[in-house]
């Protein structure tokens, strides 16, 4: 073979390969993932932004293959604008994640004055009537911040009481209030909670179906633990019912830091967790490029 017809055989090859490829991915487009990842509005570097239509950007991501959704600040809209979405979700059978029902009133849960316990009851009534009309189960609580007068487990355990007095606001109407660590300062503080095993102290000593575990893996890296994500989720299973993923550093897509977030996927998968898999970070690339590569990033550790 001459080296004029190899090289025509090698670029043919390449072209191949490249549109193979090029098909492949494609393909993938609109196919729903196999776990239910949840982006938010705003998320997604192209498509309808988080001003325009709401349920334009819902069906966006239901096109893109996303079978999840949350939103922090849903609680914030508009009852029709709840209802919609509501209907639009039991519709497409998509799965409605967290929102924050409250963020703590920024009481100390072991002390609250009778003020901040009745914002905390005003947001969770609040809470109540919006799952009424989204048909969520699970919302995110902040449970107050840090004492630090006291160790973080004794005043874990003197924060029960109060706990169990907000489970007696949502419990009838079945919302789950999902208990997360943050690895960040709150209004007046420190978290209470920062570390998974600090939520599940929490979780175990309220002993309450309405009070559980959410296991945000990039808060969990950042404070320390991205090499045990897995073993410590393994630690705290008994006590979780919802998932959120960010890398860390940086707090974008997988495949942006440092944590394994395909290992944790993984499991997932084994521990048969159905939920919402709550994307709470941000895109870090933008337009098209930036689309492809958080779509892309999800692509590769559903598989």
């Amino acid at each position: 073979m001459n080296r004029r017809h190899f090289s025509q055989l090698t670029a043919s090859f390449t072209a191949f390969a490249a549109g193979s490829a090029f098909a492949n991915h494609h393909e993938e487009e609109g196919k729903a993932f196999l776990a239910k990842f949840g982006p938010h509005p705003g998320l997604l570097p192209v498509g309808p932004g988080k001003k325009d239509d709401y349920l334009a950007e819902l069906q966006f991501a239901y096109d893109l293959g996303f079978r999840g959704w949350e939103d922090n600040g849903f609680n914030g809209q508009a009852p029709g604008v709840q209802e919609k979405v509501g209907a639009f979700m039991k519709e497409k059978k998509m799965a409605f994640g967290v929102s924050v029902i409250t963020a703590g009133a920024g009481a100390m849960f072991n002390k609250p004055t009778a003020e901040q316990f009745e914002s905390m009851k005003k947001d969770l009534l609040r809470g109540v009537e919006v799952a009424k009309r989204s048909g969520q189960t699970f919302m995110t609580m902040l449970p107050g911040i840090r004492d630090m007068s006291m160790t973080r487990e004794e005043q874990i355990a003197a924060s029960v009481e109060t706990m169990k007095r907000c489970c007696d606001v949502v419990e009838e109407a079945g919302i789950v209030l999902a208990q997360e660590p943050l690895s960040h300062g709150i209004g007046g503080g420190e978290p209470l909670i920062r570390s998974f095993e600090d939520g599940h102290l929490l979780c175990k000593l309220v002993d309450r179906k309405s009070c559980k575990l959410l296991a945000d893996f990039f808060h969990e890296g950042q404070i320390g633990n991205g090499d045990k994500l897995v073993e410590n989720a393994e630690k705290v299973w008994d006590q979780v019912c919802y998932v959120q993923y960010g890398d860390s550093p940086g707090r974008n897509e997988p495949g942006t830091g440092t944590l394994d977030l395909g290992a944790v996927t993984k499991f997932l998968r084994e521990k048969k967790y159905d939920g919402v898999i709550g994307m709470e970070h941000g895109a870090s690339k933008k337009g098209q490029e930036g689309l492809d590569a958080l779509v892309g990033s999800y692509r590769k550790i559903d598989a």
